[in-house]
């Protein structure tokens, strides 16, 4: 199985892995065993669906799931950062504009990838910077995401002539794999990767994996760090909302990542 079938795959396996799927899952489970007589399993079932959706809807349990992964690669100032032949910015921080309903480029939460790769080339970190983004199955038609990075990348003052684009990938290890080559091509030898801090795990293992025998090394320029700084603490920590359930799936999603690099590593 590859290509877009792979792609879709994938998609539907880390959905059915995020907390709000397996907490419906269960729920729908607790259901039938209550409708099969079984009505203490169900309530037992339904109960610890409903407090672990609870929990990891907390900002405490989000914070606790994101630190360990932030705190791995912390992110540091333009100026203070590595010098290097590239910058390599990731997708997944913004969208094309799709006249005339949306006329505007959209900026995602991850948008801070595009502005810190902006600042690593005005501070003299790199003389090139590529933007390396596709398009899900589907969206074809659309402008690749790299084209949208590169646009906010040039009003930022990053000049067309010192930006290269891979517009085909959809996830990180198409984005190592397809960037290769574009590197490769520039002669470079040390590229500053640019990704949130919480992907940045994940984003580092799979490029080191797949550039293994390059001859490049890939340095960590996180940026977009969400967990690093004080600890929630008092009665609204506990309370449940949308932010936090999303950031802990997020992390959720980074440690299933990295554990899947890991085996792939281990056994190939």
């Amino acid at each position: 199985m590859e290509g877009p079938a792979l792609y879709e795959v994938n998609k539907i396996v880390g959905g059915l892995a995020s907390p709000l799927m397996g907490a419906l899952l269960g729920g729908l489970l607790a259901v039938g065993l209550a409708w099969r007589g079984r009505r203490r399993a169900g309530l037992a079932l339904a109960a610890l669906c409903l407090g672990g959706l609870w929990l990891v809807s907390t900002p405490w349990v989000a914070w606790a799931l994101a630190m360990p992964l932030e705190s791995q690669h912390p992110p540091v100032p333009a100026a203070a950062s590595p010098v290097a032949d590239a910058v390599l910015v990731l997708g997944g921080a913004m969208a094309a504009a799709l006249p005339p309903e949306q006329p505007h480029l959209s900026f995602g939460m991850a948008a801070d990838r595009v502005w810190h790769a902006a600042s690593l080339y005005r501070a003299g970190k790199a003389r090139w910077v590529l933007a390396i983004g596709g398009n899900k199955p589907g969206y074809e038609d659309v402008p690749p995401e790299a084209e949208a990075i590169a646009e906010v990348l040039r009003a930022l003052g990053v000049p067309a002539s010192a930006l290269r684009l891979e517009g085909r990938s959809r996830n990180t290890r198409e984005n190592a794999e397809f960037s290769l080559p574009l590197v490769r091509q520039l002669g470079a030898k040390r590229v500053l990767l640019v990704t949130s801090a919480l992907h940045m795990p994940r984003a580092l293992a799979v490029f080191q994996a797949v550039y293994a025998g390059s001859g490049v090394t890939i340095v960590p320029a996180a940026t977009d760090a969400d967990a690093l700084g004080d600890e929630p603490g008092g009665w609204s920590a506990w309370l449940p909302d949308a932010k936090s359930l999303e950031w802990s799936s997020r992390a959720i999603k980074e440690f299933l990542g990295l554990a899947q690099v890991e085996m792939k590593a281990r056994w190939g």
